[in-house]
Formats: structure tokens, C-alpha cells, sequence
């Protein structure tokens, strides 16, 4: 019996230590370094990013573009996107094993790909495509050199961005689950505790508005700047401010891993190893939305709201709310780790008061007009110049939402401007905003656009939309200020140089902005490329289309609301 009950007590470790060793760095192994240069991340999987969690590696590459970017293993490449936004020049590549890796932001492509892509564009007569070779149509070899870093899309500075995906249900894994050598014995920062109210009765320290608490030191074991005891009336909830950092790095990373322990038994815990596309905007609901758009700070919720279907959480008991059930102090201890296994933890005290503060002010924003909006229902807000449809699933909690006449910007508009709802409450899916617009001319009502601004950086952006009757009609993911303009005016062309080895433009559109252009030599079509970060369209020689033949050229540049520019070359 003792042999027996060892035995298994043997394969129980061994089977624990497995399945744990599965969630750290470098226990999976098979893939090589994208680049020939030490791994230095500026940013990480599970990052907060901008309405989504990343879902990849930042590697940086020295603050210059051209460094040459391997294939991690063998494979074929299965995809080839071409964007002016996003990722840029991208390329894919499907790997034997299950996985596929991809590599963004690029430069340049090699001859094999770039020979593909350039027959394929001027079958479309399209730079930007999106190409889906089949299999083994592109094979690739382990080390290959495929491609070299750039600075293309949507990319702030030249870096690789790199990603791990699962080949048949394109899910995005974390790629430090990988030996990759990222070097890291940093643990993550807990620079903060928040308490919120999860209902209208709610309160902390005595009032009905979340309270975020600092610690002493950011790493390790840290302690709370407050002393004793917090007080709360009624269901709460933990966030955590919380971020990581790398070495000989000082770019802000995303955590691992999360819990969250209540009286000793785990009442929450988040793991970062795989991510959705399909659902990885309700990061929105993750995070303290309205605390990271004003202040800056990552806060991880540690209560899930009522629309949230993030696959991220292992543990959430009672939804992650602590609903004390006496007036005893209760202790809390919260855990965060990085994908290395660096840890830092905080304790504190939790004690429910007998009574709430009674003189204490609402801490839900409800202006004038405010209509409480269920997350799961339809909603529908109307106005004499403006009306908000919000279909089910747009809001993950409920929360108000008005419509509000406000003072407007520089721009002449076609009407008021409206304020829609607080900025800072985040919007899942899109809601359908209609503004009135009457006495426009019927010839112009196809320049008409419900355009969003933003008050602090005076600037507008352009949310599209139709005319119909008087009104017009957008998509929109996101509350603010809209009101309705008119674009009328064509797109910019300037031309930087002009022959038949050098040619480019700068081409701007000063509102609705830049939807697409044509460039033709003695009528046929050619390749330009365009970066819009310094708004630069160009031809690369190397197409061969122009020659000593060539006579002239027309270029013709269309904005968002079909005004077109063009302008002629001769050689």
C-alpha cells in the first residue's frame, strides 16, 4: 500500500510540474529567433493596447529598418497582406507543427515573395491586397531570410512586430511560452490597489466612487500607503494597477498572470497564454477604461462585468465580487506574475461598516438628460437633431447615456455639435447616430460626413455615413462629440520628383482624408506605393514598367467623399 499510494504521489508531481511548467517562458521549443540581434522588447503579448490586448512581440531593431527577419522553422508562406494602416507590409508563414508565425511592419520582402506579390498586384491593379497563396506555392526554409524590418502601417517607429498563432483557429499564443532569449528578472510593478462599488448602494472609505491606493515600492513583497483596514458598505470589487518591465528596458509591458485570494481561497485569476480575435476587444471590459484614457494607468479588473467573454479567466468565483458577510476584517492578497516567473504580491485588509455615509455624493456621472441604458437590451435615445440607436451587446455594463447640444470647434459644420454619452465608457460594437442636416443642396449631399471631435487636440475625424431625408446616418464605436461636415474640397498632390528613375509624391487630404489613387504610364497601370505617415506615394524602378519609351503620366488621388485630384507627367 505505501509503494502504491508513493507511486502515485510520484506521477502526481510529475503531472503538476508538467502542466505548470506548460504556463512559463521557454518550455516549449522547436522555433528560432526571428532576428540575428539581441531580443530587447518594447512591448509584450497581453499588453493594453488601444481597444484590444497585443497580441505579439514588439522587438525592437537598433532604431533602424532593413535588418534581415528568418523564418522560425519551416514552412510555407500563406498569407501576404499589403496595408497603408495596420500591419503594413505583413507576411505569414504556416508551419508544420500546428503554428504559424507572423512577421509585420516590414520593408521588403524577398524575391521569391516579392515576385508573387508584384504579379498579383498588377493582375488587381491594387497595391493594397491581401493574398492567400496556396499550399506549398511559397515554400519556406527553416533560417530563411524572408523579409527585412520596417517602419510600415501603423507602426510608431521602426520595430518587428512577431506573433505566434495557432494554424487552425488563428488564435494568437503568447510567444515567450517559447525559449526564445528574452532575458527578464524583473518582477512586474504593483504600483496600486483600486476598491470599486459594484452597485449604486456601494461605498468605499465612506463614498460611492472607486478608491486607487499606492504601495509602498513597486516590486516583491510591497504594502499599501494606506493603514488598517478599508472600509466598505455592500459588493466591491479589486482592481490592480499593475505593469511589467524588462531588463535594460523601460518600456511599460502587460502582466502574465493575475490572482486574487480572499481569506485564503482564490477568488479570481487571469492567464495571458492564448487570446481571440473575435473577442479580444472586450479588453474594454478587462481594464479600467475610463482611468487609462485620462490617466494613463493599466488597472486590471478583477470582477468581470456583466458583458464580458474574455477566454482569459481560469478562476472567477462570484464574478470576482467580495460581498463581505460581517463587520470582521478580511484579508485580501493579490499576485502578479510575468511569463518568467517573477512575482510581486500585496496584502490588505477589507471590513465591512455598519452603516453607510449617508451625506455621501453619487459616483455616477448623470448629466442633465441621462437616460439609464441596459447592456442587454435595446436602447434608443432621441433628440430633435440628433438620435442614438444602441443595439444589444454595445455596452458591457448598464450605464447612462445622453445626447447634449454643445459648444463646437474651428471647422464650418452642417450642424450642431452633440455631445454622445461620457467618452470615457467604453463601446463594444458599433451604434447607429443620426444628425440632421437639413438645407443642403441635393447636388452635395453625397460631401456630407458625421465627423468626431475631439476637443482637447481640436481635431476631427471622419466616421463616414449617407443622407437620407434630411439626416445623416453613421456607424460609430465610440461615445464623443459628433456633428456633421462637408467635404467638397479635393486632395493635395504635390509632386517631389518627376523622372523616369525617380518618382513620387506627397499626397494629403486635409478632412475626410486619403481613400485611394491610380497611377498610369501611356494608360497602363503601375505600383505605387504609399506610406501615409509622411503622406509619400512613389514607384520603385526595379517594376520595370516605365522606360525610355515612357511619355507621360496621371496620377489620380480620391478622398473618403469621391473628390478627386490629378495630375500629369511628361518625360
Amino acid at each position: 500500500m505505501f509503494q502504491y499510494r508513493t507511486f502515485l504521489s510520484v506521477i502526481f508531481c510529475v503531472l503538476f510540474f508538467a502542466l505548470t511548467a506548460e504556463a512559463q517562458h521557454g518550455t516549449r521549443s522547436g522555433f528560432r529567433s526571428p532576428l540575428d540581434i539581441p531580443l530587447n522588447l518594447s512591448g509584450n503579448f497581453g499588453e493594453f493596447r488601444s481597444n484590444h490586448f497585443h497580441t505579439g512581440l514588439d522587438i525592437k531593431t537598433q532604431g533602424r529598418t532593413g535588418l534581415p527577419v528568418y523564418a522560425i522553422a519551416e514552412g510555407h508562406i500563406s498569407r501576404i497582406k499589403i496595408s497603408s494602416y495596420g500591419y503594413g507590409t505583413v507576411i505569414y508563414v504556416d508551419h508544420p507543427n500546428g503554428y504559424t508565425s507572423v512577421y509585420a511592419h516590414l520593408s521588403k520582402l524577398n524575391d521569391k515573395i516579392e515576385d508573387f506579390l508584384r504579379d498579383a498586384q498588377y493582375e488587381l491593379e491594387s497595391w493594397e491586397v491581401d493574398l492567400y497563396p496556396g499550399v506549398g506555392l511559397i515554400p519556406i526554409d527553416s533560417s530563411e531570410v524572408i523579409a527585412w524590418t520596417g517602419n510600415s502601417g501603423s507602426s510608431g517607429g521602426p520595430h518587428l512586430h512577431f506573433e505566434i498563432r495557432e494554424t487552425e483557429s488563428e488564435f494568437p499564443v503568447n510567444p515567450l511560452l517559447w525559449d526564445f532569449p528574452v532575458a527578464d528578472s524583473r518582477a512586474p510593478a504593483l504600483r496600486g490597489i483600486q476598491v470599486v462599488p459594484l452597485e449604486d448602494s456601494s461605498q468605499v472609505m465612506g463614498t460611492h466612487r472607486s478608491q486607487l491606493i499606492a504601495t509602498n515600492g513597486t516590486s516583491g513583497k510591497v504594502s499599501l500607503t494606506r493603514k488598517g483596514p478599508i472600509p466598505v458598505y455592500g459588493p466591491v470589487g479589486v482592481g490592480v494597477h499593475t505593469i511589467d518591465q524588462l531588463d535594460n528596458n523601460s518600456n511599460i509591458c502587460g502582466i502574465f498572470r493575475l490572482e486574487v485570494f480572499l481569506d485564503n481561497e482564490l477568488l479570481f485569476e487571469e492567464k495571458l497564454e492564448q487570446l481571440d480575435f473575435a473577442t479580444n476587444r472586450f479588453m474594454n471590459a478587462h481594464m479600467d477604461f475610463a482611468t487609462m484614457k485620462q490617466e494613463k494607468k493599466s488597472i486590471h479588473r478583477t470582477f468581470r462585468l456583466p458583458y464580458n467573454r474574455l477566454p482569459i479567466y481560469r478562476t472567477v468565483k462570484n464574478n470576482g465580487r467580495i460581498e463581505l458577510p460581517d463587520n470582521q476584517i478580511h484579508s485580501v492578497l493579490v499576485k502578479v506574475y510575468d511569463v518568467h516567473g517573477n512575482t510581486s504580491e500585496v496584502s490588505f485588509d477589507l471590513q465591512q461598516v455598519d452603516e453607510p455615509n449617508a451625506s455621501a455624493e453619487s459616483g455616477s456621472l448623470k448629466p442633465s438628460g441621462a437616460r439609464r441604458c441596459a447592456f442587454d437590451k435595446v436602447n434608443t435615445i432621441r433628440t430633435e437633431g440628433c438620435n442614438l440607436f444602441i443595439p444589444e451587446g454595445r455596452l458591457y455594463d448598464d450605464a447612462y447615456v445622453w445626447i447634449n447640444e454643445v459648444r463646437g470647434g474651428p471647422l464650418s459644420v452642417k450642424s450642431p455639435y452633440f455631445e454622445v454619452g461620457n467618452r470615457f465608457e467604453p463601446v463594444h460594437d458599433e451604434m447607429i447616430l443620426k444628425i440632421n442636416a437639413e438645407d443642403v443642396p441635393d447636388s452635395l449631399v453625397d460631401k456630407l460626413m458625421i465627423l468626431q471631435y475631439n476637443p482637447g487636440k481640436k481635431r476631427y475625424y471622419n466616421r463616414g455615413g449617407s443622407y437620407k431625408i434630411g439626416w445623416v446616418n453613421a456607424r460609430v464605436k465610440a461615445f464623443g462629440t459628433y456633428v456633421v461636415g462637408m467635404d467638397t474640397v479635393p486632395p493635395v498632390i504635390k509632386t517631389r520628383k518627376a523622372t523616369r528613375k525617380d518618382l513620387s509624391f506627397t499626397i494629403t487630404d486635409d478632412l475626410s482624408g486619403i481613400d485611394h489613387w491610380e497611377a498610369r504610364v501611356d494608360g497602363k497601370w503601375i505600383r505605387m506605393h504609399f506610406d501615409h505617415k509622411k503622406a509619400r506615394l512613389w514607384y520603385k524602378s526595379e517594376d520595370g514598367i516605365i522606360d525610355e519609351e515612357s511619355k507621360y503620366l496621371l496620377l489620380r488621388v480620391w478622398d473618403e467623399r469621391g473628390n478627386v485630384a490629378e495630375t500629369e507627367v511628361s518625360f
